[in-house]
């Protein structure tokens, strides 16, 4: 029986030390989770502050920084999305880089492709009969 309480006293103590360092959330978890929730509901602009927030309050937040290029992206904000994409890049573990430099080369492109002239030149103009 001495056993049996003794026992049951060294996992109740385990147990509660180790509840003492368990932190469920890491540090902006909660912003993203509710810009995450408005980006899957298409709320993009919404999103775009959550996900702010989660980036200030943990400033290695990889994934967040995705998703905020992202909801920039759905926004045609094309430029808006190259700082926060660059930010997932460099954060991102290798294996997800390829996806965030897919979008950050599709947000150069577009920016781009804004700013160049417009094409002025036409169709080629019709040969004439002399």
């Amino acid at each position: 029986m001495v056993k049996k309480v003794g026992a049951f006293w060294l996992l109740l103590l385990l147990t509660l030390s180790a509840c003492g360092t368990f932190r469920p959330f890491r540090e902006g978890q909660a912003s993203f989770d509710m810009g995450l929730a408005l980006f899957n509901q298409g709320k993009f602009q919404e999103s775009i502050r959550y996900f702010e927030r989660a980036t200030i309050e943990d400033p290695e937040f990889a994934e967040a920084y995705f998703y905020l290029g992202r909801a920039q992206i759905s926004m045609r904000r094309w430029r808006d999305a190259i700082q926060p994409l660059r930010a997932a890049y460099r954060l991102a573990p290798a294996e997800t880089r390829q996806e965030v430099f897919n979008l950050l080369m599709d947000a150069l492109f577009a920016v781009a492709a804004d700013t160049l002239p417009p094409d002025r030149s036409g169709p080629p103009p019709e040969p004439r009969d002399r």
